[in-house]
């Protein structure tokens, strides 16, 4: 391997196994030698002017490292794509979602392109070394594409993640929603469902849940509130209730941990109600689910 080659080699592997034409020609190689590799296989094309390399993993984020390569320096990945690189959300992504500015003549069936007057700095994060959407643009972007549970799912991963936050959400969608943008009136209903001090819900169990209280007629709770050196996912603190959602989404241990009988026996010695609700009680019980907790807080009432 000469050592032309061997740069290329080396720059590929930190971009999951392509790179553009123009990267390989900046490691010295001649248009020459850049076509014969092409001709004998020894690159593959993955789209004009950028190759990957044969035998490197075929993986999501090749492609999305490829698709910003061959689409230039003011594009970006964007929708559900940057939502699964950002890993706010776990939408299906069938086809990579692609933004590009709106004068770029850029066309492909193989991606879903979306184009943009402005990709502002702000808007824009690397991921992996993958250039896409900071969590804020993205949100707004799939306010088209999510429903609202997912949405607002997206949105509190992003906030726990310290991606966004409701602020920054709220000014990035006064300058970009409206004028008939694909999403708005979701991005809207999603910031008017926020409350000032609200801290970010820790799973979509939690999400679930704060949107069946929301649509009742139950005061609205605290959420995630310390009790001790412990936290409820959510609780309403004049009464003493809390309400814990049992599930196993947000990571494999949460489950046993609270459970544990110790963390249960504090927070109930200090004179707490603990009402536990599962993912079964929320989809398939949810009246009977209000309910309960209506009945938890008029006994104490």
């Amino acid at each position: 391997m000469n050592e032309e080659d061997r740069r290329l080699a080396v720059l590929a592997e930190q971009q999951f196994g392509v790179f553009s034409r123009s990267q390989a020609s900046g490691t010295g190689l001649s248009e020459y030698a850049m076509t014969r590799r092409v001709m004998s296989a020894r690159w593959e094309e993955m789209f004009p002017g950028v190759y990957r390399v044969p035998g490197t993993p075929r993986t999501g984020r090749q492609r999305a490292m490829a698709a910003v390569l061959w689409s230039g320096s003011s594009s970006a990945i964007s929708h559900t794509t940057a939502s699964r690189l950002l890993r706010v959300s776990k939408a299906s992504v069938d086809r990579l979602h692609l933004t590009v500015p709106v004068e770029m003549g850029v066309r492909t069936n193989e991606l879903v392109l979306h184009h943009s007057r402005a990709l502002p700095r702000t808007d824009l994060v690397v991921v992996d070394g993958i250039r896409c959407t900071s969590a804020t643009r993205t949100i707004i972007d799939c306010g088209a594409l999510l429903g609202d549970e997912a949405l607002e799912d997206a949105f509190e991963q992003a906030r726990r993640m310290g991606l966004t936050t409701v602020a920054a959400l709220g000014r990035r969608a006064g300058e970009l929603c409206g004028r008939g943008r694909p999403g708005s009136a979701r991005i809207r209903r999603l910031l008017s469902a926020q409350r000032p001090g609200d801290r970010a819900l820790e799973s979509r169990l939690e999400v679930k849940l704060a949107r069946l209280l929301r649509k009742s007629s139950l005061p609205a709770p605290e959420r995630q509130y310390p009790v001790g050196r412990f936290r409820l996912d959510f609780a309403w603190p004049s009464l003493r209730i809390g309400c814990e959602c049992d599930g196993f989404e947000h990571h494999g241990a949460r489950l046993a941990w609270k459970r544990d009988r110790s963390r249960l026996a504090s927070i109930e010695a200090a004179g707490w109600r603990i009402v536990h609700v599962t993912w079964a009680d929320v989809t398939l019980a949810a009246d009977q689910t209000r309910d309960r907790l209506a009945f938890a807080l008029r006994a104490v009432a």
